[in-house]
């Protein structure tokens, strides 16, 4: 089973990318946690629109273990990802030769690095892959698996990323945004929440329970025009970093929707220097 969480050091891992993306792919990567270790998962988001693919039914799992790998929690150190990258791009050039292909993700995980192809047959697929290991990486044990998936349930329930990880995704990409703003992300700050509901009175109950919980109401404010017209905003004086981030917001939109509420999003802005 996998855990969202928020491991930004290990990025490095989830952000090497395999060659250059055709204009219709969606590269995007996440990391989780799975059992006691995390993993990073890059993952093609455009394919979910055509899954599956009934031409490519079958499913090849290879990559190679790194051989530097001293990190109890099974990371590859950062000197070896390019090789272990490049051994990836030549074996799907080897693929290429051997049957049509999809790459659908890469995984990096307890010291591997593995590719996720979908293949619509699979008769040479494992004599060319241990040629290639055997002629140009022997010194590097590797992962083979092939399996029958014509639902692309791999694809659709493990590279995917499920609404956890999409929360992580959109947390993590907004504090790049920060990032390349020239916020170090270092200072506290006002971290502020805001959430609408559908009543006063539900509103004036999540007030109470924010209060309750560390939070200070800087703002309430109504609209007659929408489905959730009770507007209320909570700041906590925070880092932010992603694993408090995170908390925050399963916290709350927990929350609200216990007050019939709807948690709309943050803002981890400095406010100006004075």
């Amino acid at each position: 089973m996998k855990y969202t969480c928020g491991l930004q050091s290990l990025l490095i891992i989830a952000a090497t990318c395999t060659g250059a993306t055709a204009q219709q792919e969606n590269w995007d990567t996440y990391m989780a946690r799975y059992g006691s270790k995390p993993g990073s998962v890059l993952v093609d988001m455009a394919l979910a629109a055509k899954a599956p693919d009934k031409l490519l039914p079958f499913l090849v799992v290879v990559g190679p273990k790194a051989r530097e790998c001293y990190n109890p929690q099974g990371i590859p150190d950062t000197s070896e990802i390019n090789t272990l990258e490049n051994i990836l791009n030549v074996t799907g050039s080897f693929l290429s030769g051997a049957t049509a292909k999809k790459l659908a993700g890469t995984f990096t995980y307890n010291c591997e690095r593995l590719n996720y192809y979908y293949v619509r047959d699979t008769t040479a697929v494992r004599s060319a892959i241990t040629r290639i290991y055997a002629a140009h990486y022997p010194q590097y044990n590797y992962t083979l698996k092939i399996k029958h998936d014509p639902l692309w349930i791999t694809y659709r329930t493990f590279l995917y990323p499920d609404s956890a990880a999409t929360e992580w995704m959109a947390t993590d990409k907004a504090l790049l945004t920060l990032l390349q703003a020239g916020d170090n992300l270092t200072l506290p700050r006002p971290i502020t929440h805001n959430l609408l509901f559908t009543s006063d009175t539900g509103r004036a109950s999540f007030a109470l329970y924010a209060s309750q919980h560390r939070y200070t109401i800087t703002s309430t404010k109504n609209a007659n025009t929408t489905s959730l017209p009770y507007e209320i905003k909570v700041t906590r004086h925070e880092k932010p970093v992603m694993d408090s981030l995170m908390s925050m917001k399963s916290e709350l939109t927990l929350a609200a929707k216990k007050y019939r509420g709807y948690y709309e999003g943050w803002d981890a802005t400095l406010p100006p220097q004075k």
